[in-house]
């Protein structure tokens, strides 16, 4: 017979209900400890690194499963790399769209695009192969990864600097966690994509704060060559060195 509050926690997480879940999950440790309710507790804390939760209390949770007897300590991390690559490729969908949606909205005027923006990062899904591959009680539940504090920014600058944040905080905590297991083709692969996502963020940030530059813009040039030509001459060099 299955633990009931396993169960529970398994379906709360399933409809992104974390915080229900880690209840479910700390009541199951309550019983009995478990590397299910360990590493289920410690991804729960995982999706909500947006938000209120910790890497250092992530790597507690999973450092306990590794306690229990009969544990198999390479799926635990082979876990841990999984999971945390996922919450890195939404964390980085989340900062891409929403800096793309702030891009949009400063050209338009129209500070509700970036909410909007904020509903289409939680719409997109990440190709990672580690997203597909992931599997476990809480593999479905991927796309819950908590928004968190995405929704209060409206610069782009800040937006990247956050991303950047968590994808600094989860691969210290993770290569800190595997010790030994640290030369894993998985982590050696997980190292390799947190490099190509910072430089994607670097990139995507540089290319969307260029654009909103003044000199980018056709109507401000012109504007410029009218009133006050020299200007408008700078405003047009800047623009052909930028492109």
């Amino acid at each position: 017979m299955g633990n009931f509050n396993l169960e529970k926690a398994f379906m709360a997480v399933k409809a992104q209900r974390y915080e229900e879940a880690q209840n479910s999950y700390e009541r199951a440790l309550e019983t009995e400890y478990s590397v299910e309710a360990w590493t289920g507790l410690g991804i729960c804390k995982l999706f909500q690194l947006t938000e209120n939760q910790t890497m250092e209390e992530v790597t507690y949770c999973f450092s306990k499963a590794k306690e229990v007897d009969n544990a198999d300590i390479n799926k635990i991390d082979l876990q841990l790399i999984s999971y945390s690559n996922l919450v890195l490729e939404r964390a980085t969908a989340f900062c891409i769209n929403l800096m793309e949606r702030i891009k949009q909205a400063e050209s338009e005027k129209n500070a509700a695009l970036i909410t909007s923006g904020i509903a289409m990062a939680i719409a997109s899904n990440s190709n990672s192969s580690f997203g597909q591959v992931a599997s476990g009680v809480i593999a479905g539940a991927s796309a819950g990864v908590a928004v968190g504090k995405f929704a209060e920014i409206s610069d782009i600058k800040t937006a990247g600097q956050l991303a950047f944040q968590i994808i600094d905080d989860i691969s210290f905590g993770v290569n800190n966690f595997l010790v030994d297991n640290n030369k894993l083709p998985e982590a050696q692969a997980f190292n390799n994509r947190v490099i190509e996502l910072k430089k994607l963020i670097d990139e995507k940030s540089k290319v969307y704060q260029k654009a909103n530059k003044w000199y980018n813009k056709t109507g401000w040039l012109v504007f410029w060559w009218i009133i006050f030509w020299p200007v408008g001459l700078i405003g047009t060099i800047l623009y052909y060195n930028n492109k």
